[in-house]
């Protein structure tokens, strides 16, 4: 499994445990389908919001510790 594909999933459990702000969950939604087909890798993402992209910081911190 490769590290994108670790966050999308810790990205999932955060959405289904409502730890992200509704006003990203569309955002996550996108990026993690993103990160799943590939299309995306996680340096690609430091771009983004940086609201966003400390959400996904989190995420990729609790995919290390998997």
């Amino acid at each position: 499994m490769t590290q994108e594909t670790r966050v999308a999933n810790e990205l999932q459990k955060m959405m289904t445990w409502n730890l992200v702000p509704v006003s990203a969950q569309e955002d996550i939604n996108e990026i993690c389908d993103s990160l799943m087909n590939g299309s995306v890798t996680l340096n690609e993402l430091e771009n983004r919001d940086p609201f966003v992209v400390e959400i996904i910081h989190k995420a990729m911190n609790q995919a290390g510790k998997q």
